[in-house]
């Protein structure tokens, strides 16, 4: 390649018509020659670019990084992206070594992909928008999948909502899961909100209750049996729940009351996630999320050794604490209303409850928690006397829980005489906030100023 080479009006004619720069430089790293395409690329006409060292020319801003430099250094064909005057271009140098003038020459070819990294750029900003909008779309769908009185998201007290929290940061993860809770609290209905945000929804649920089946049934409920297992056993066999799970989730309610005798097969088949049915000895594969409840403490039950303890930690990877409701007080009117619209349209009752009730019902201690106010909503909706339903239509052992939990409060409690007085005076701003439409007609009711009223409202948190 010599100098006659790159005057030679053909070889210009054939590289001007490139889209892509070309630039040639000797084995120093001068420039020898550039393209039309490569001028308009740089910014800068061919008499400031030949001749010069392509390290001036990085210097002096036309190009980063100087390709040539790098094959000088590498010896080696190198692609690097550089940018020019604004703009991104992709810049392959190949080392051309010809024999004729003993000498070796660096050829870089240009290609400009600036609006192609602004293309790809605007995809990935497009495709993460699709990706936000995609989540909130699921997240919706969530919140319109819950019906009736399955409905989870009932409540807006900081406990439920830290439970919820809880829900879906292991929902979609295949760990096992245990239940804490007193009875009626609602552990059923956890168990299948997680099932329903789980990455299996479309998949079996499947709930067993293991201290209302006969200890002597439960493991062929369980587990299944095979043909003439034993006497009375169904001709053709018997398919188990675990089985019928297979794919899905297997809630196992009141885990408590499993016996001991039937935890070694279940702890088998949380370990393996297999198990044999009764008269068989071919051992059967299951994919199957296990989600167990109690409302006993099994950590002394393990003490007793009334429970395995190897069983127990294999239960207890996840741990949910699910609150009483008399520990979510703020939940206690929307569950109301919820079943009450519920019960209404059942019996076709257009009934009203009055405010003095609902008053009362929020100091009501709810033992039996949310199973115990379902029943009692339905309760009254069916035998209230008239349409507004009153403090009167509830059962004596309502009200005589709620008047003997105030009087007796003083006395039992040991608090001070200002302690008190304090409850007394917030449950009388509740009851208020309750009853009355607006804060002025409820300090009307106590006989104090709004802004009175609005202060205690403020110290008391309501």
């Amino acid at each position: 390649m010599n100098k006659k080479f790159f005057e030679d009006s053909h070889f210009h004619h054939i590289f001007n018509h490139l889209k892509d720069g070309i630039f040639i430089a000797d084995h120093n790293g001068v420039a020898l020659w550039i393209n039309d395409t490569s001028t308009k690329q740089m910014g800068a006409p061919r008499s400031q670019v030949i001749g010069r060292n392509v390290t001036e020319l990085e210097n002096n801003g036309l190009f980063t990084p100087s390709v040539t430099k790098i094959v000088l250094e590498k010896k080696e064909t190198v692609t690097k992206v550089q940018t020019s005057k604004g703009r991104q271009y992709l810049a392959t140098g190949y080392l051309v070594d010809i024999k004729a003038d003993d000498t070796e020459y660096i050829l870089v070819q240009v290609k400009d992909i600036t609006e192609t990294v602004r293309a790809s750029f605007q995809l990935e900003k497009a495709e993460t928008l699709l990706q936000k909008y995609w989540d909130e779309l699921q997240q919706m769908k969530q919140k319109q999948s819950d019906d009736g009185k399955k409905r989870l998201v009932i409540g807006k007290s900081k406990k439920h909502e830290e439970m919820l929290d809880l829900i879906s940061r292991v929902a979609t993860v295949d760990a096992t899961i245990l239940l804490n809770g007193e009875t009626g609290v609602g552990k059923s209905m956890v168990a299948e909100e997680i099932h329903k945000r789980s990455n299996r929804p479309d998949k079996p649920f499947v709930q067993i209750n293991c201290g209302a089946i006969p200890e002597t049934l439960l493991e062929s409920e369980l587990f299944g049996y095979k043909k003439g297992a034993f006497t009375g056993a169904s001709s053709g066999g018997k398919v188990g729940l675990v089985e019928k799970a297979n794919g899905g989730t297997l809630f196992l309610d009141e885990i408590a009351e499993l016996p001991l005798t039937l935890q070694p097969k279940l702890l088998q088949l949380l370990q393996n996630k297999s198990f044999i049915p009764i008269g068989s000895t071919d051992v059967k594969k299951v994919d199957v999320r296990i989600i167990t409840a109690t409302n006993q403490n099994l950590v002394q039950m393990v003490e007793d050794k009334q429970f395995r303890e190897d069983l127990y930690y294999r239960l207890n990877v996840v741990s949910i604490q699910i609150p009483a409701l008399r520990e979510r007080k703020d939940d206690i009117l929307p569950l109301i209303y919820h079943y009450f619209d519920s019960f209404k349209a059942k019996y076709r009752k257009t009934s009203t409850l009055s405010k003095d009730l609902l008053a009362y019902l929020q100091n009501y201690s709810w033992p039996g928690n949310i199973r115990e106010l379902e029943n009692m909503v339905e309760r009254l909706v069916v035998t209230a006397k008239s349409n507004t339903i009153e403090k009167s239509d509830l059962s004596d052992k309502v009200l005589e829980e709620i008047q003997h939990k105030e009087n007796s409060y003083f006395s039992s409690s040991g608090q001070s005489l200002p302690n008190y007085l304090e409850h007394v005076e917030k449950r009388a701003i509740q009851e208020a906030k309750v009853q009355h439409q607006s804060t002025r007609k409820a300090a009307q009711s106590l006989g104090i100023t709004q802004s009175a009223f609005m202060r205690r409202l403020k110290k008391y948190n309501l």
